[in-house]
C-alpha cells in the first residue's frame, strides 16, 4: 500500500510540474501619455486573455481615454475590444499573430471598427512577453478620432502601431 501511495503522489507531482509550465491565462495591456502643442492624450487599457489551443487565444481589453486639447475641447471615453488571436508562426522566441475583433468606443469617442490587426511578439521569458501590432485591415464606422473615415480598407500608418506587455499565469 505504501508503494502504491508513493507512486500516486509522484505521478500527481510530476503532472502538476508539467501543468505549471503551461500558462493558459495572461494579463497585460497598453498605456499612452502624449503631450504636445495641441494638448494632452492619455490612454490606459488593461487586457486579459485565455489560451484555448496552442494557436488560438481569446481576450478582451477595456480602456479609459482622455484627450485634453488646448483649444478647450476635451474628449473622454471608454474603449472595449474583444478579440481572437491566431498564432501564425513561432520561431524560437519570435511569435507572429493576427488579432481579429471589434473595437467599441463609448462616451465622446463613440463608434466601432471590425477587422484584423497583425503583429509580432517577443517571448522574453516563459511568463513575460512584449508584443507590437502594426496596421488595421477592416471596416470603420467613421466616428473614430484619427485618420480613418467611414468605409473599408487598410491603414498601415503609425497611428495603428502599438506596443504591449503581457504576463502569463
Amino acid at each position: 500500500m505504501k508503494k502504491f501511495t508513493l507512486s500516486v503522489i509522484i505521478s500527481i507531482a510530476s503532472l502538476s510540474g508539467i501543468n505549471a509550465q503551461v500558462y493558459k491565462w495572461w494579463a497585460g495591456g497598453r498605456t499612452t501619455f502624449w503631450t504636445g502643442d495641441a494638448g494632452d492624450t492619455f490612454l490606459f487599457a488593461p487586457e486579459v486573455g485565455y489560451q484555448l489551443t496552442p494557436k488560438l487565444t481569446i481576450a478582451t481589453s477595456l480602456g479609459i481615454q482622455a484627450n485634453n486639447f488646448k483649444n478647450g475641447r476635451d474628449i473622454y471615453g471608454l474603449t472595449i475590444n474583444p478579440y481572437m488571436r491566431y498564432i501564425l508562426f513561432k520561431q524560437g522566441l519570435l511569435l507572429g499573430f493576427v488579432d481579429g475583433g471589434v473595437d467599441f468606443g463609448l462616451g465622446d469617442i463613440i463608434g466601432f471598427q471590425v477587422g484584423f490587426k497583425p503583429g509580432v511578439a517577443l517571448l522574453l521569458t516563459d511568463r513575460f512577453t512584449v508584443a507590437t501590432q502594426f496596421g488595421f485591415f477592416g471596416f470603420n464606422d467613421g466616428k473614430d478620432i484619427g485618420v480613418r473615415r467611414h468605409g473599408f480598407g487598410y491603414d498601415l500608418s503609425g497611428y495603428c502601431s502599438t506596443i504591449a506587455f503581457f504576463f502569463s499565469f
